[in-house]
C-alpha cells in the first residue's frame, strides 16, 4: 500500500472518529437540556467554531503519529515528493468532494423551503460536510489504484 493511500485512509478514520465522538458529545448535552438547539442559531454558530478548532487540532495530531508510526515501519524518513500525477489525483478527488457537499447544500435549502426544521440543515451541513470528506479521500485512494 502506497503512502498516499495509507495516509488517505488515516483522514477517513480521523474525519469519522472526531465528528461521531463531538455529535454524541453535543447530542448528550442537548437531551441533558444543557442548551436547545432547535432555534438557537447562536448555540449553533459556538458549536460549529468549536467543532472546527478540535477538528483541526485533533487531526494535526493524527497526522504526526501517523507520520512518526509510518517512517518507524517503512524505515524512511522522507515524505515522497508529489508529482502531476498526484496533483492531478487531488484535483479530481477535490471535484468529487465538491459535487458532493454542493448537492448536500442544495439539498437542506430545499428541505428548508419544503418546510424542514432550520435546524436540520445544519445537521445536513455536517453530515454532507462529512460524506464530502469520506468520498474526497476515497476518491483518491481509487484513484491512486485504478492508475491514471
Amino acid at each position: 500500500m502506497s503512502y498516499q493511500e495509507k495516509q488517505n485512509i488515516v483522514n477517513i478514520f480521523s474525519g469519522l472518529l472526531v465528528t461521531i465522538i463531538y455529535a454524541l458529545m453535543v447530542y448528550q448535552r442537548h437531551q441533558q437540556g444543557q442548551f436547545d438547539l432547535t432555534d438557537d442559531f447562536q448555540t449553533w454558530g459556538r458549536i460549529f467554531l468549536v467543532f472546527i478548532g478540535i477538528s483541526v487540532a485533533v487531526r494535526i495530531v493524527i497526522q504526526i503519529i501517523f507520520h512518526i508510526i509510518n517512517a518507524i515501519a517503512t524505515r524512511e524518513e522522507d515524505v515522497p515528493l508529489e508529482d502531476e500525477r498526484d496533483q492531478l489525483i487531488k484535483l479530481k478527488a477535490t471535484r468529487n468532494s465538491y459535487y458532493a457537499f454542493t448537492s448536500g447544500f442544495v439539498l437542506s435549502v430545499l428541505g428548508l423551503a419544503l418546510g424542514m426544521p432550520v435546524h436540520w440543515i445544519f445537521i445536513a451541513f455536517v453530515a454532507f460536510g462529512l460524506i464530502a470528506e469520506i468520498l474526497d479521500n476515497g476518491s483518491q485512494i481509487y484513484y491512486y489504484r485504478k492508475g491514471i
